[in-house]
């Protein structure tokens, strides 16, 4: 059966880290987690540890200035204390066995690692979103989840969580992994930098990154040039 492969960058298939975290940044409701987490990668120094590759990504095929852009998700490490592990990518896999596959090797290489938690953040789709734009918190953890509900500023989530925002945070569960998932309100636009930038003022808070949240519009500048720099080949 047709699986999800794992390329690793030279050196890095035997990594081990130190209470390491994964954060997810797959394209999901209002590209959320992807906007929000290309940004922290182009303002922290990153190298990429491997690349999957699905045969359950969608069949599409994305052309950028007549150059083919074929669906891929990827891991970079930022060493700092704790060390982060980034997940970006540019597509998630259309039918629930391919998610199933990709999010258990996802957390498999993250464990193997020496990853001990797993942020997952994803769009919570709303009519009328408040100006803040509400994060709504879950997590198998309880006390991780009311400690980072406080630093958020945010509301516990009762619902599904669609794709791989959810299903990471139950398979870490599983594998004995601490997990915490972010949901933000998002209006029906995609990107929603507005949601994407609260989404990076959790970041910066959980993480404590060092750099300033950015403005919606910065977001967006930004969000162009890493499309440039993360999805080129």
């Amino acid at each position: 059966m047709l699986e999800t492969e794992i390329w690793y960058e030279d050196g890095f298939e035997k990594l081990k880290l130190s209470d390491g975290i994964l954060v997810e940044g797959l394209p999901g409701i209002g590209l959320v987690a992807k906007v929000s987490v290309a940004y922290v990668l182009r303002n922290l120094q990153a190298v990429r540890v491997c690349r999957f590759f699905s045969p359950f990504f969608p069949a599409i095929g994305y052309i950028s200035e007549g150059k083919l852009v074929f669906s891929f998700a990827d891991i970079y490490l930022v060493n700092q204390q704790p060390p982060l592990l980034l997940l970006y990518g540019n597509a998630q896999p259309s039918t629930s066995y391919g998610q199933y596959d990709l999010c258990q090797k996802i957390i498999t290489v993250a464990k193997n690692m020496g990853c001990e938690t797993i942020l997952t953040i994803g769009g919570y789709g709303k009519e009328r979103v408040s100006e803040k734009r509400e994060i709504y918190c879950s997590s198998t953890d309880a006390d991780l989840l009311e400690k980072w509900l406080k630093v958020v500023e945010g509301v516990k989530y009762t619902g599904q969580i669609v794709g791989a925002a959810g299903l990471l945070t139950v398979l870490a569960a599983e594998a004995g992994l601490k997990n915490f998932s972010m949901l933000v309100e998002t209006a029906e636009m995609a990107p929603d930098f507005f949601a994407a930038r609260r989404a990076v003022e959790a970041l910066v808070k959980l993480l404590s990154l060092k750099f300033k949240t950015p403005s919606a519009e910065e977001l967006s500048k930004h969000y162009m040039l890493s499309l440039m720099e993360l999805e080129s080949f």
